[in-house]
């Protein structure tokens, strides 16, 4: 029996503020454009039927406050993973391996991380424009910017390249 195809949205944080100098990095909130990035980000998603089965989410305020914004108008099964706070590529790559087997899974994390994590999934240069994908090549994450992968493997078998990018959006492209 062939393995289900299964979807993984890479999502950034929105826009932090960063006015409180003594505010420690985990608990920095979102800025007033990430909160307006978040909610535009959250309509878009809802526009498009694209809601994950679980989400996975940094314990950090601001990757909390976006999930909260994004996801305020339905429900999603939701579980905070404390080792997405800044995670690197093989604690991102670890904690897919041990994820439940999920169709739709969305992490909601930071950079350099996720992009470190595009780039091992993204097996091609440009997205594809045929998917209504934005086809500049994508070199930047920017906050609460999304990527929206088709993976062929289960989640405990990830590889370089697996991923099919479907379609890479920017809050100012919506």
């Amino acid at each position: 029996m062939p393995t289900k195809l299964r979807e993984l949205i890479l999502l950034r944080h929105a826009k932090s503020e960063w006015k409180q100098a003594d505010l420690a990095d985990i608990d920095r909130p979102l800025s007033d454009r990430g909160k307006k990035n978040a909610t535009k980000m959250g309509r878009w998603l809802k526009e498009q039927a694209l809601i994950p089965d679980l989400i996975l989410v940094s314990p950090a305020q601001r990757a909390q406050q976006t999930l909260r914004r994004i996801f305020s108008e339905f429900s999603a099964n939701v579980v905070t993973v404390d080792a997405l706070y800044l995670a690197d590529l093989p604690s991102l790559l670890n904690t897919l391996r041990e994820t439940p087997q999920a169709e739709c899974v969305m992490i909601i994390g930071h950079n350099p991380g996720l992009e470190e994590l595009f780039e091992f999934l993204n097996h091609e240069t440009n997205p594809n424009p045929s998917n209504n994908a934005n086809t500049e090549q994508v070199t930047l994450f920017p906050t609460c910017a999304l990527a929206h992968f088709v993976l062929p493997q289960t989640w405990s078998s990830l590889e370089k390249g697996d991923g099919k990018l479907l379609q890479f959006i920017r809050p100012k492209e919506i």
